[in-house]
């Protein structure tokens, strides 16, 4: 087994991702609004739904009513997704050198079902969807936690991720652990959301696969 960890998002980083997010944030505000919770609007879909699973108020039913209607919305976006230019190349190459795994904010069932559809299961020896770990979504850091807890030989100093979006950073910061951003279909404003990424890759070639392995050195 190797001795460093790669833990890549899925979409948009390794996957081009047709998910409608702006509409999957509509419809928890939405549900939100009826309920008349709408202090637990956030930035982020996932945010939304930790704070309001978190908060008092939570009820199952509505709960369980949100996580149907994202998974609906995940299901329409992810049935045209394709890979990210490079990116299969890319885990063929990482993966001499790096354990690599898989962590999203998606259903088990979507993470399963694309990446086996899109060949690339094979390069991964870890998958992790918010199912597998509890529904524990990104930006809090117990899915990475759960992931790093799979490899109890690979120093925290020897792990990074890399993902397109604020929630990515925010899970990897407090994991303590190594933040990679690669933005290519989608666009993030690093610099005015205060993070500021060990490396900003743009397309997956050898030289961004040999940066990234040169930060676990």
């Amino acid at each position: 087994m190797k001795n460093k960890l790669i833990i890549f998002d899925m979409d948009n980083t390794i996957l081009q991702s047709r998910i409608d997010f702006p509409k999957m944030k509509r419809e928890v505000w939405r549900m939100l609004d009826d309920i008349g919770l709408p202090q637990f609007k956030c930035k982020s879909t996932a945010d939304s739904i930790m704070h309001y699973t978190q908060s008092p108020y939570y009820d199952v039913e509505i709960g369980e009513e949100m996580w149907r209607r994202v998974g609906e919305i995940e299901d329409e976006g992810l049935l045209a997704a394709v890979m990210e230019p490079g990116a299969v190349e890319a885990l063929d190459y990482l993966r001499n050198y790096a354990e690599l795994a898989v962590l999203t904010n998606n259903t088990e069932f979507n993470l399963d079902d694309n990446l086996g559809r899109l060949g690339i299961l094979s390069y991964l020896s870890c998958v992790a969807g918010r199912d597998k770990v509890g529904r524990v979504l990104k930006p809090e850091p117990g899915g990475m936690e759960w992931v790093m807890a799979q490899y109890p030989q690979i120093q925290r100093e020897k792990v990074a991720t890399v993902g397109d979006a604020w929630n990515d950073a925010a899970a990897a910061e407090a994991a303590g652990i190594a933040f990679v951003a690669y933005n290519r279909s989608r666009q993030e404003r690093w610099d005015e959301l205060g993070v500021y990424p060990l490396l900003r890759l743009t397309q997956w070639d050898r030289a961004a696969c040999d940066s990234l392995l040169g930060l676990l050195d």
